[in-house]
């Protein structure tokens, strides 16, 4: 998780910092911005990968009761004689 909040800051960093001095505010005032994008960026990512990692672990409980409904219709499924 703590490198989606890196990756997150990073990209927010630097995409408001890059904003900001494509704006023409100088660079203090970029800094100022890129440091708030960073951690807007780093909570808009850990928001992500939660909603992420959730969906994830539904997929997999989803995947393994169908794999358990199988398997217990297979061994209640009578062989039919010719």
């Amino acid at each position: 998780m703590k490198y989606f909040l890196l990756i997150g800051g990073f990209a927010g960093f630097v995409l408001a910092f890059a904003a900001s001095l494509f704006a023409g505010n100088p660079a203090s005032s970029g800094l100022l911005r890129g440091g708030m994008g960073c951690l807007f960026g780093a909570l808009l990512f850990r928001g992500l990968h939660w909603v992420f990692m959730v969906n994830v672990r539904s997929h997999i409980e989803f995947l393994a009761a169908e794999a358990k409904r199988k398997e217990t219709e297979a061994a209640t499924e009578t062989p039919t004689a010719l």
